[in-house]
C-alpha cells in the first residue's frame, strides 16, 4: 500500500480538459496509450520546464520500455509512480479508483464538471471506517483514527496492526467497498507479540470532505491535567475555509473556549491552510463585549490570546507546513513533533480518459521568500514517535500537554 498522499495548500489550479465525462466512460485505453497522455501532460504542466527538458525525456523512455510487461492496472499504477517519483516533486502521483486519494481530492474540486462528472450527481462518496494507515516493512497499521468515527466507537486504537479484513489482506478501498452497511471482521494485533483479535465493523459510504469536518468537530475535547483545562482539536483537512472556521467555532463559542492553553493537531489528512489562518494568534484585534439592559456581559473574542501548539509530523503537509512555518518564525504557537516533510508545490489534478486521474506539481512556492519543498519545518520541540502498537497513546500529545501546563501561571496556595 502506497503512503498517504496529501493535497497542496497554496495555490491549487484546475482546468476543465477537452474531453467529457461521457466520452471517457465509452472508452478503454490500453496502457500504452494512457501511459503517453499522462507523458504529455507533464511535459506541459509540470511546474519545472527545465527538468523536463533536460531530464525527462530519459525517465520517460526507460520507463515506456517497460510497458510491454505490464498486464495489471495495479502494475501499471506503479510503473507511473515510479517513474513520477523520479522527478523527485511532491503532489505528484497517479490515481486510480482504489487509492482513497482520488475520492479526497475529487470531493474538494468536484465543482469541477470534468472530475465531477465521474461521479454520479457530482456527490463524491467513498467506502470508509475512518482510519488512517500506513504500511511498515509490509504491516498495515493505524496511525490515526478519526474522532467520532465507526473506528473509534468499535474500540480501534492509533498504532494497532491490521493483520486482515475478512481473511484477506487491508486495502483502504477494496477491502470495504463490497460490504458496505455489512459486517467486516478486522483482525487486530494491539502489541508486537500480543494475540491478534477481532473487532467487527460496517463500512459506510461518506463524502470525505464531510467526514473529516465531522472529524474535527468530534475531536474537540478538554484535557485536565495538574489542575488545568488544555484543549485540543485535530484538522485532518485544513483544505477549505470551513474547516477553520469551524476551529473559530470551537474556540469562540464551543467548550475550548474555557481552556487555559490549546493544541491544535495537524498530523496526517489533509493540507489546504493559507498563511493568514495565523490571524487567530493575532494579539493586536480587540474583544468585544456586550452588556444587555439586566447588565449580562457576554465578551466575544475571535483571538486566542492564552498559549498554543501545534502537533506536525511527517505527514503535515503543503498548507499546513506554512502554519508551522509561521508558528516558529513569529513565535504565535510552539511547534512540537517532527519534522514536516517539505511538500509545498502547487498541485492541479488532471482526470484521464480512463477515469483515473493524474495529480501533477504545476507550481513551485515560497513563504516569506523561503522554499519549504524538499525542507519542511523542524519543530520547537522534537518528540520522536513510532506509532507501532503504541495503544493508542501519544507521546507527541503528552509533550505538548506538558509544555504548555509548564508555560501556565501556578496557582499560590493560601496561606493557612
Amino acid at each position: 500500500m502506497k503512503k498517504p498522499h496529501f493535497i497542496l495548500i497554496i495555490t491549487v489550479s484546475l482546468a476543465i480538459l477537452g474531453t467529457s465525462s461521457a466520452a471517457l466512460a465509452t472508452t478503454t485505453p490500453s496502457y500504452a496509450d494512457l501511459y503517453e497522455e499522462i507523458v504529455e501532460i507533464v511535459e506541459a504542466h509540470f511546474y519545472n520546464p527545465v527538468q523536463i527538458i533536460k531530464d525527462f525525456p530519459a525517465i520517460r523512455d526507460a520507463y515506456r520500455k517497460q510497458l510491454p510487461q505490464i498486464s495489471t492496472r495495479k502494475a501499471f499504477s506503479s510503473l507511473v509512480n515510479t517513474m513520477l517519483g523520479e522527478l523527485k516533486a511532491s503532489h505528484t502521483y497517479y490515481l486510480t479508483t482504489e487509492d482513497y486519494e482520488y475520492y479526497q481530492l475529487a470531493a474538494l474540486f468536484s465543482q469541477i464538471p470534468s472530475i465531477g462528472g465521474l461521479f454520479e450527481a457530482q456527490n463524491v462518496l467513498y467506502p470508509t471506517v475512518g482510519i488512517i494507515t500506513q504500511s511498515f516493512k509490509k504491516k498495515v497499521h493505524i496511525v490515526s483514527v478519526l474522532s467520532g468515527s465507526i473506528a473509534e466507537k468499535a474500540g480501534l486504537l492509533k498504532g494497532d496492526e491490521i493483520q486482515s479484513v475478512n481473511g484477506k489482506p487491508y486495502t483502504p478501498i477494496a477491502s470495504l467497498r463490497p460490504f458496505i452497511g455489512n459486517d467486516v471482521s478486522f483482525e487486530i494485533r494491539r502489541q508486537a507479540r500480543a494475540e491478534p483479535f477481532k473487532i467487527v465493523m460496517k463500512p459506510v459510504l461518506v463524502n470525505p470532505k464531510q467526514e473529516m469536518l465531522e472529524a474535527q468537530k468530534a475531536s474537540a475535547r478538554i484535557i485536565k491535567r495538574a489542575g488545568k483545562r488544555i484543549g485540543y482539536i485535530h484538522i485532518y483537512s485544513y483544505a477549505g475555509d470551513e474547516y477553520h472556521q469551524e476551529l473559530l467555532n470551537a474556540l469562540i463559542w464551543g467548550e475550548l473556549r474555557k481552556a487555559d492553553a490549546l493544541i491544535i493537531d495537524l498530523r496526517y489528512g489533509l493540507g489546504g491552510a493559507w498563511p493568514y489562518y495565523l490571524n487567530l494568534f493575532n494579539q493586536d484585534i480587540p474583544a468585544l463585549e456586550m452588556i444587555d439592559k439586566h447588565g449580562k456581559k457576554t465578551t466575544v473574542d475571535s483571538q486566542w490570546r492564552k498559549p498554543a501548539a501545534y502537533l506536525v509530523n511527517g505527514f503535515s503537509r503543503s498548507g499546513k507546513e506554512l502554519l508551522a512555518f509561521g508558528a516558529r518564525k513569529y513565535h504565535t504557537a510552539t511547534v512540537i513533533g517532527e519534522r514536516t516533510p517539505g511538500q509545498t508545490l502547487g498541485g492541479r489534478l488532471f482526470p484521464l480518459s480512463n477515469n483515473d486521474m493524474l495529480f501533477l506539481a504545476v507550481k513551485s512556492s515560497r513563504i516569506d521568500g523561503v522554499n519549504l519543498e524538499g525542507v519542511g519545518v523542524e519543530p520547537d520541540i522534537e518528540v520522536p514517535f513510532d506509532v507501532r502498537y503504541c495503544s493508542g497513546h501519544d507521546v507527541q500529545l503528552e509533550k505538548a500537554v506538558e509544555h504548555l501546563i509548564g508555560r501556565l501561571p501556578v496557582e499560590s496556595k493560601p496561606v493557612r
